[in-house]
């Protein structure tokens, strides 16, 4: 009895080695992929500010324009290129460069290059990319895998020829959930369109923008972004020039017209899953400035960093907008906040965005809960 015992043991042990190998053998290996390490696409310029804390250093850093001169010549709010390199590729005179978020490939992008390297714009900060090169789109599936990390650095400037101070409004941390962090790829500010390429129209279909909130005075009835292939809708958002001191209050007197085009661009916002926002007004800085900073106050983006994002206009030649500067907007906005009813920073623009402003509880919830992965409103 023992006898058969034993042996029935080592049958099974047999089997289930003879079951894992077969199953070992069967199991594909995944593919080959050369790491390439941290990429970033901020200039040093860029990196140089976003890692000093003394905001007035920004003066060293950035010329301030010429208030007689508006040819943007001191514009430095364009992004870098991540180079991405395939010098192992057989020589042709047209490159095929298939690129994803992801190693299978899965909703990739192909683009053509004429060298064995291609100049990569607008990757999302935090994130994985793969590409992989070669002479013919049949070739690409047996073509070496190639990996890099995106440097997670907020802001993400966006590059959208012929339009300039185009940032993300994602990627900065939310105090709202634990490791929270503002979704990327909804909701972005730059300055007009007037003079936007070809190649800027494309950028913005790439991007999945579809609606132009133009806060300038006199916004056009259709969207100068808009191509024959990417129609994209207008907002007329218009806040009338000379109306600083009153765009934190919302109101001039008992006039609330700013206050209610405030709610219908956030009414805009908490759809912006569905229709991703380019917003700006001429040089979006002001008008721009104050809606993004208001926005990122409500998910939870810390007093610091909305007040970082609103002086990285200076990049794009503007005048000063620091944060303590004399008779900057965002020094008594921040003053102004800080006096409100509320525990965080966040709390206090919840509270006068829906008190003062009018913007509805459901609206301000839902924009939370999509633009910072995790929250849930109570």
């Amino acid at each position: 009895m023992k006898k058969q015992a034993l042996l029935f043991v080592l049958l099974s042990s047999l089997l289930v080695t003879g079951c894992n190998n077969q199953q070992a053998q069967s199991t594909p290996k995944g593919p080959e992929v050369e790491d390439l390490g941290e990429k970033d696409a901020h200039t040093d310029l860029m990196k140089q500010y976003l890692a000093d804390p003394d905001w007035e250093s920004i003066k060293t850093y950035v010329p301030k324009v010429n208030a007689e001169d508006s040819s943007y010549h001191n514009d430095q709010s364009q992004p870098e290129a991540i180079k991405l390199e395939f010098a192992e590729v057989e020589d042709a005179s047209k490159y095929y460069v298939q690129i994803a978020k992801n190693v299978e490939f899965k909703d990739a992008k192909i683009v053509e290059a004429s060298e064995k390297s291609y100049n990569l714009y607008n990757t999302e900060i935090g994130t994985d990319y793969y590409f992989r090169a070669a002479v013919s789109e049949e070739a690409l599936a047996n073509a070496k895998i190639k990996k890099f990390s995106v440097k997670d650095l907020a802001p993400r400037y966006i590059h959208v020829d012929g339009v300039i101070n185009f940032r993300d409004c994602g990627g900065w941390k939310s105090s709202l959930v634990e490791n929270g962090r503002v979704k990327q790829g909804l909701y972005y500010r730059c300055a007009q369109f007037n003079s936007i390429t070809a190649d800027g129209k494309a950028a913005l279909k790439d991007l999945g923008i579809k609606l132009d909130i133009d806060m300038r005075d006199a916004p056009p009835k259709t969207s100068p972004a808009s191509s024959d292939d990417w129609q994209i809708e207008i907002l007329n958002a218009a806040v009338a020039s000379g109306t600083e001191n009153y765009r934190w209050e919302g109101k001039q007197g008992t006039n609330t017209k700013i206050a209610q085009t405030y709610k219908k661009i956030f009414e805009a916002i908490a759809d912006a899953d569905n229709a991703p926002i380019a917003l700006h007004c001429t040089h979006g800085a002001d008008r721009t400035g104050i809606v993004s900073w208001f926005l990122l106050g409500l998910l939870g983006v810390s007093k610091e960093d909305c007040a970082r994002d609103y002086v990285m206009t200076r990049f794009a030649g503007e005048r000063a907008v620091l944060p303590n500067g004399s008779g900057s907007e965002i020094a008594k906005w921040n003053q102004k906040t800080e006096a409100l009813e509320g525990a965080t920073w966040a709390d206090k623009t919840y509270k006068h965005l829906n008190e003062d402003f009018g913007i509805d509880k459901d609206t301000l919830d839902e924009i939370r809960e999509k633009f910072v992965p995790g929250y849930v409103a109570q």
